[in-house]
């Protein structure tokens, strides 16, 4: 299972990663905790039967569009709720008619820093929601937090330096009254100079960290779910898009939950995406891929939702509405 996740990308750093040529519907986009029927960005490539007459261009190019999370089902006009499927299971994936028409033309990628799976406790009836991340990715977190750190601290120390230095203040009259104006006038403008100085060079720290972060962000290592995309067939509807899952057997995700999300390595990543390429050919490689995948994952108990959700009070009561209806 798969049904909420954690994304805080940037989505200039996603396009440069994955070499997309475009976004689309940023605006719609919402960083933090997402569960179904809100947007998460989805990668794919365009092809002539989804994306032919949007993008005029017979290259083949990545793209990132905001997607609904969960596609109506192959018979969705006969029901009057809105329903939304977010995962689809591998195993049938070629016997759903909601699913085979889009195994072979419509597949796409979900990136993502992170979801969330309940286990259940074997002491009470309660279930305990776990965060699961790549591994990779924390530790280079840390190593990032540390190098801030240093910074930081860098830059504290220069700025209580200058406080702390001598500003050749004249605390005697006399002396006041024995130099002239521009002789005490002097010391004031070196220590201004020395000020600018500082300034200008926490500045330039500044910059570089935020350069370094960026740079750290590209370099990160994240989940790419496996999935796939349906097209609106009018102006007003929404691209949505479903997260495959598969049996979590043989993977460290086993004592955790029984499904997993179908995981893409940075190596098969292409592979799916590229349609050409059939989905009975390509499939037992994906899934030896997913294996691989899994082992990078590491899991925590979640301690408290507030560090993954930067929704306010209200949108995260419309998200809760939205995920009911």
């Amino acid at each position: 299972m798969c049904v909420r996740i954690h994304y805080t990308i940037d989505l200039n750093v996603l396009k440069r990663k994955y070499n997309c040529s475009k976004v689309v519907n940023n605006e719609k986009l919402k960083k933090g905790m997402i569960n179904k029927k809100n947007y998460i960005p989805t990668i794919f490539e365009n092809n002539e039967n989804s994306l032919e007459k949007i993008y005029d261009s017979q290259k083949k190019n990545r793209i990132i569009h905001i997607c609904i999370w969960g596609i109506n089902p192959f018979n969705y006009g006969k029901f009057e709720k809105d329903i939304a499927l977010i995962n689809a299971r591998l195993e049938t994936l070629h016997l759903k008619k909601s699913f085979k028409i889009l195994i072979n033309k419509n597949r796409c990628a979900i990136i993502i820093n992170g979801y969330f799976e309940w286990k259940n406790d074997e002491n009470s009836s309660k279930k305990i929601p776990y965060y699961i991340f790549n591994g990779k990715s924390n530790q280079k977190d840390n190593e990032q937090n540390s190098l801030k750190k240093i910074d930081n601290e860098e830059i504290d120390s220069k700025n209580n330096e200058e406080i702390n230095q001598p500003q050749n203040v004249k605390n005697e009259v006399e002396d006041d009254e024995i130099y002239s104006n521009e002789e005490k006038s002097q010391p004031i403008e070196q220590n201004s100079h020395k000020r600018k100085k500082i300034t200008k060079e926490v500045s330039t720290k500044k910059i570089k960290i935020e350069s370094s972060n960026e740079e750290c962000e590209e370099n990160e290592s994240y989940i790419i779910l496996a999935g796939l995309y349906t097209v609106p067939d009018d102006d007003k509807k929404e691209y949505r898009n479903t997260v495959i899952t598969t049996s979590s057997e043989n993977t460290n995700l086993k004592d955790i939950h029984e499904r997993c999300p179908l995981l893409l390595s940075e190596n098969s990543l292409s592979l799916w995406l590229n349609v050409d390429n059939s989905y009975s050919d390509i499939i037992d490689k994906i899934k030896e891929e997913h294996i691989n995948a899994c082992n990078n994952l590491k899991y925590m108990k979640v301690q408290d939702w507030n560090v993954y959700s930067n929704y306010s009070k209200q949108e995260k009561k419309e998200s809760i509405l939205k995920y009911m209806k």
